[in-house]
């Protein structure tokens, strides 16, 4: 092999090394906060548009486990996500709520809620979505990225990167009902993943 050859490959692997460590970081999970997060107070003063244009009080959420997920309308593993954030917010509706921040434009998440019609309430959040997403701790700036926040306020769990149903159900297991069925069997769901 050439020392040109050798060279070129070394660059490939080098590259590709590089890749695998984004994904493998940007696949992060933080452990809950203690105490009520400053980010949810700006959440929680937020007004933003829903996908119909109607403006929606993010104060609506106050008390209630909530769950924020930033997403946009070009990020595939964000458009991936969604039926699963559906799924589940339907089958607890009332008991956990659910809201997408679009990093996007008004007329990009109308278009995608018109056409998947998902369970909970898209908003507009545009460029200052991204903003709020880093004060709850997405420092890459990256989508999609999740964050459950507690009826105080505090931060249960948050993920850079997509969430699936398992790991999802684990997070709202402890908030969606008072059998240990239920319990049992987000746990078991967590486990599989």
């Amino acid at each position: 092999m050439k020392r040109s050859d050798k060279i070129v490959l070394f660059i490939i692997v080098a590259l590709f090394a590089i890749a695998a460590g984004s994904f493998v970081s940007m696949q992060r999970e933080s452990p809950a906060a203690t105490g009520p997060s400053p980010a949810a107070e700006i959440f929680y003063t937020q007004r933003l548009a829903d996908a119909t244009g109607v403006e929606r009080a993010m104060s609506e959420h106050r008390g209630k486990v909530v769950v924020v997920n930033f997403w946009a309308t070009w990020c595939v593993p964000c458009v991936e996500e969604i039926p699963t954030f559906s799924r589940v917010h339907a089958e607890h509706a009332g008991k956990v709520a659910f809201v997408g921040l679009g990093i996007d434009s008004p007329s990009n998440i109308a278009s995608f809620n018109a056409r998947f019609k998902p369970s909970y309430p898209l908003v507009v959040a545009g460029a200052s979505g991204t903003e709020l997403a880093r004060a709850f701790g997405d420092n890459a700036g990256a989508l999609p990225f999740t964050v459950v926040l507690g009826p105080d306020g505090r931060i249960l769990a948050s993920r850079l990167g997509r969430v699936d149903e398992p790991t999802l159900q684990k997070w709202i297991a402890p908030y969606v009902g008072s059998s240990k069925q239920a319990l049992s069997s987000a746990i078991r769901l967590a486990d599989v993943q």
